[in-house]
């Protein structure tokens, strides 16, 4: 086997062993100790990423594309909808969909800079879906694309801060997901079609 080789199969078991741990505990509780529990040498870990940061940096990175391939895969392949394949990533990809509602919802204050840079591959397919549902709209005048989403951006963004100031501290992870993907439709629904009944 190549040297090569052999370096992205050791990559990939420290990636896969950091997922494992940080989807289980999040950043604040997840250490590299218990990544070396995995029966990964701490020598190497430290060989391929500089600090806890940047290996947590990697696994987001690396459930971030994950999640935006399965869930494309998924609508490619079955013709279910964006957040029906989305519901099926988060039961099928326990760890990753638990570092994605942490780096997404409530991410390490130092990190949200890079978490943001690293969102791309989902933000990519959240805009090439809020593409197709606004060519079944009609905007109003004065309104591009870009203004609308934007401004949906915005909405996600505030939506994000509300569910971070609620108290959920009786939901269990399985709880608290669905309610933020449950509420985060209902979000964007009042952001495209209002939130009362106009008058005669």
């Amino acid at each position: 086997m190549k040297q090569a080789e052999k370096t992205r199969l050791t990559i990939d078991r420290i990636l896969q062993a950091g997922i494992a741990e940080f989807g289980q505990n999040g950043y604040r509780g997840g250490r590299i100790n218990a990544i070396c529990d995995a029966g990964i040498n701490k020598g190497l870990i430290y060989h391929h990423f500089k600090n806890k940061d940047d290996l947590y940096l990697a696994c987001v990175e690396k459930s971030f594309a994950d999640m935006a391939e399965a869930i494309e895969t998924d609508m490619d392949k079955t013709g279910v909808p964006y957040y029906t394949a989305r519901q099926h990533f988060f039961k099928t990809h326990d760890a990753e969909g638990r570092i994605f509602f942490e780096a997404a919802v409530n991410p390490p204050e130092h990190l949200r800079g890079p978490i943001a840079a690293l969102k791309k591959p989902l933000d990519d397919l959240n805009r090439r879906e809020f593409k197709k549902l606004l060519a079944r709209q009609r905007l109003r005048p004065g309104i591009s694309e870009d203004m609308a989403y934007t401004f949906s951006e915005a909405v996600v963004n505030g939506y994000h801060m509300a569910f971070r100031q609620r108290d959920c501290r009786d939901e269990n992870f399985e709880e608290k997901l669905d309610r933020h993907e449950r509420e985060g439709r209902q979000w964007i629904e009042m952001m495209l079609f209002g939130i009362v009944e106009k008058g005669d």
